[in-house]
């Protein structure tokens, strides 16, 4: 689902008594996104949570990566990881300047290049967007939503 100005309707994500947060702050390095992607392995395994693991892991490198590549090299990446029994959602920051580039659809030009990996979070995210940024010096924050089999079909 790509994020939109308009309402839309969707099962919000909702942080339930048991809900546990999880926070990596990484430096902005090209081993950020392995340093992500372990800890994502590491706070899912063994979860009932599991069966999220492998698009969890993915959307995750994809999103770190992105801030890589758009913050300074003295900024850190921080990731913030909310995990509760029916989904987890996964929040990105840095502190580049600017806003996080859109996807575009297919065939249509740009003024600015398209971001290809926000087309991983439009299929295999239950939802994501941007967020306003968090804190001095920080820029949107990139998140995504997975939704257990048994959340979504509530």
């Amino acid at each position: 689902m790509q994020p939109t100005t308009a309402a839309v309707p969707r099962t919000p994500f909702r942080v339930t008594a048991g809900a546990r947060p999880h926070l990596l702050a990484v430096p902005s390095e090209p081993t950020a996104a392995k340093v992500a992607r372990d800890f994502i392995r590491t706070a899912l395994r063994g979860t009932p949570l599991a069966p999220l693991l492998d698009n969890a892991v993915l959307l995750t490198s994809e999103a770190v990566t992105t801030s890589h590549l758009r913050a300074p090299a003295s900024a850190d990446v921080l990731l913030r990881l909310l995990t509760a029994d029916h989904g987890l959602r996964v929040s990105v920051h840095d502190e580049a300047p600017g806003r996080i580039p859109a996807q575009t659809a297919p065939g249509r030009a740009s003024d600015q290049e398209p971001d290809h990996g926000l087309l991983l979070f439009r299929h295999l995210a239950d939802d994501w967007g941007t967020a306003p940024a968090a804190g001095p010096r920080r820029s949107p924050a990139l998140w995504f939503e997975l939704r257990t089999a048994v959340q979504r079909d509530s």
